[in-house]
């Protein structure tokens, strides 16, 4: 019972302020799979490690209750993980219910351990597939590889090069290839790796591609041509460039095993312009050379006298 200075101008029914603890009590009894928002990462006196703080997204009208789910509980396979699930939705099953205090206890590892193995029973080694990129750092890049089973990468093992940062290279949301290296089904481990996204580039010099402006260098700018692939090219001279821009550019050189891809900016009045020199040399080409005279080949110059005359050599 809600404890009020005065009578609220819209009364709320005890019974329906109350009836969504009636549905957080089935959810528990029944095991129901329910939609989460982590909405804080903080440490739990009464726990071990960090500690979630859930807000639950089924229940609309249990605000005042505090879902917390440990680290032991999230699913994931470090700690320091849990910074980068703030804000996100998460699935989780309740455990235990302290209404006195309004604290609703929750696991997610629960739910990813039935992931886990239900992929144990149908994947095998050598198996590549499309993960989904569920938080990216500087250094870290973390995936999903399937029913929220979560996979972490340094820069080496995610095959890119030293120049460019993962959050340059990779975005939340984003889908990349991966691939199953080794499969333990007796001891529930699955080694995953990243496929190396330069394996399927086959471009060559005077190629036409497409690319996307990541990094904003002193004297170059990088160009994302497809997730992992960089290009560097120079400015533009009379064209301001902003990160995220998309322009068109044309394949310098390349090399593959070194992850190098040099571009420059496609411009059409540039390539307008050689096409019309090379229009102009050979027109004074033909105007410059005369026909063969005795066996020798003639130019005719043109002096600039009033006479007009016309000499040969």
């Amino acid at each position: 019972m809600a404890k009020t200075l005065l009578p609220m101008e819209r009364s709320v029914n005890d019974a329906e302020q109350h009836d969504y603890w009636n549905m957080i009590y089935d959810a528990r009894d029944r095991n129901t799979i329910i939609t989460a928002t982590v909405i804080a990462c903080r440490r739990n006196e009464n726990l071990a490690g960090a500690t979630w703080e859930i807000a639950f997204n089924d229940f609309l009208d249990a605000e005042n209750v505090c879902g917390l789910i440990p680290a032991s509980e999230t699913g994931l396979p470090d700690e320091k993980m849990m910074n980068f699930f703030i804000g996100k939705e998460i699935n989780v099953r309740i455990k235990g219910i302290d209404r006195k205090n309004e604290i609703v206890a929750c696991t997610r590892k629960e739910l990813i351990d039935e992931s886990k193995s239900r992929l144990l029973r149908k994947i095998e080694a050598g198996i590549e597939f499309d993960a989904q990129v569920v938080f990216v750092t500087e250094t870290w890049l973390g995936i999903d590889v399937g029913g929220g089973l979560v996979y972490g990468f340094n820069p080496t093992e995610a095959r890119v090069s030293r120049s460019m940062r993962l959050d340059e290279l990779y975005r939340e949301g984003q889908y990349i290839k991966a691939k199953i290296n080794a499969v333990d089904k007796a001891n529930g481990k699955i080694d995953i790796s990243l496929i190396d996204p330069w394996d399927n580039v086959q471009y060559n010099r005077g190629d036409m591609v497409t690319g996307t402006i990541v990094r904003l260098g002193v004297n170059s700018m990088f160009m994302e041509i497809k997730p992992g692939v960089v290009g560097i090219a120079s400015y533009p001279i009379a064209l301001e460039s902003e990160l995220g821009d998309k322009l068109v550019c044309t394949v310098k050189s390349i090399e593959v095993k070194e992850k190098l891809l040099y571009l420059t900016l496609f411009d059409p009045e540039v390539v307008r312009g050689r096409k019309k020199n090379r229009e102009n040399r050979s027109y004074w080409q033909q105007i410059a050379t005369s026909k063969n005279i005795d066996g020798e080949r003639k130019l005719a110059l043109v002096q600039p006298n009033l006479e007009q005359k016309t000499e040969e050599i």
